[in-house]
């Protein structure tokens, strides 16, 4: 009897192993399956897709993270700026099932350079920091390398920046503006207007005369943005210097050679100019009687160039003690005495 009751224990024992054992492998079964969570391709380029693809059974809720909730099976195009792990999360009463895809954004560099585009003088900047990772923020750098476009088929033009196209049609950079760095090379190109009356000219001064075309080396007449001198004599009172007689457009240099062949003493107006370096530039004058006018008529008259209402030395000799000056209160001219102390403004011509 005894044996009898060890064997149905046994038996009862052995049952309850089969139930639970049954019972476990039920709830496991009753957990959220994930067929397919791919993504395709698994590798891209910054600004490239791919596209993540599913199928879940079992599933009461789906959702993808970075995303949203989504249905038990389909695709979606998604396009990470880096590499980015997609999570998704299959739940029901019995519990949640993950999967996960990773797309790799792959890490790319591009350069940033400069093109003079048509300079004829110059050198073009070159970015310490180029090349640049995808997204970078990139900082546009100035004419470091003072670019300048002089007698390009007679007509002379001033820098006014950047353009990611060589005529123009891109998108505009100046200095200092900043761009997010994308997977492809950028080439910025110099942008260039013709010189007008008024603009900056190349060694920093004030444009004052275009006579529309090149001729003896030049076309622009450039006055220096401030005096050189606020009291200066014309000098050599008393001697008659050859050759400095020339009043028209376009003798003022030749006027302030012979007068320094002429006339030896140091610090006279046409000495101050012939001596000046300014803007990068050495070959400044000191202007005639009609190109100080027309600094007077082109500029003064226009609030541009700083002038002070006194009168200023022309590089036209009146004879031997006088010399051509004008005064920028009322712009009339006179021959003053070269021993007279007067403003000096310097020119040159490109």
């Amino acid at each position: 009897m005894k044996s009898k009751k060890l064997s149905y224990n046994k038996i009862l024992v052995l049952f309850c192993i089969i139930v639970v054992s049954v019972l476990m492998t039920g709830c496991d079964g009753d957990l959220p399956i994930v067929n397919i969570f791919s993504a395709d391709p698994s590798t891209i380029n910054p600004g490239e897709s791919s596209t993540l693809s599913w199928d879940v059974s079992k599933a009461d809720t789906v959702t993808i993270t970075p995303g949203g909730t989504v249905a038990s099976s389909g695709s979606t195009p998604v396009s990470p700026v880096v590499t980015t792990t997609y999570t998704l999360i299959a739940t029901n009463s019995a519990g949640s099932t993950t999967a996960s895809v990773t797309i790799t954004v792959t890490v790319s560099s591009a350069a940033v350079t400069y093109n003079g585009n048509g300079n004829t003088s110059g050198t073009v900047p070159v970015d310490p920091s180029s090349p640049y990772q995808s997204g970078a923020t990139v900082t546009v750098l100035g004419n470091t390398g003072d670019l300048s476009r002089i007698n390009d088929g007679g007509t002379s033009y001033r820098f006014t920046g950047w353009n990611t196209k060589a005529d123009g049609s891109g998108l505009d950079q100046a200095e200092g503006s900043t761009f997010t760095m994308g997977a492809s090379n950028v080439t910025l190109y110099a942008q260039w207007t013709p010189y007008a009356l008024r603009d900056i000219g190349p060694a920093g001064g004030y444009i004052f005369y275009d006579k529309n075309s090149y001729s003896d080396g030049w076309r622009y007449l450039e006055a220096a943005p401030s005096d050189q001198s606020t009291s200066a004599k014309w000098g050599c009172y008393g001697i008659l210097i050859s050759g400095a007689d020339g009043t028209a457009v376009g003798t003022g240099e030749q006027n302030t050679i012979d007068i320094e062949a002429g006339c030896t003493t140091a610090g006279t107006a046409a000495d101050i100019c012939a001596n000046l370096g300014l803007g990068g530039y050495s070959d400044w004058f000191l202007p005639s009687k009609d190109e100080l006018n027309l600094m007077y008529t082109n500029l003064k008259l226009f609030g541009v160039g700083g002038f002070a209402a006194g009168p200023c030395w022309s590089s036209s000799e009146g004879g031997t003690y006088a010399a051509g000056a004008q005064y920028f209160s009322d712009g009339r001219q006179y021959y003053g005495a070269k021993g007279a102390t007067l403003r000096v403004r310097a020119v040159r011509a490109f």
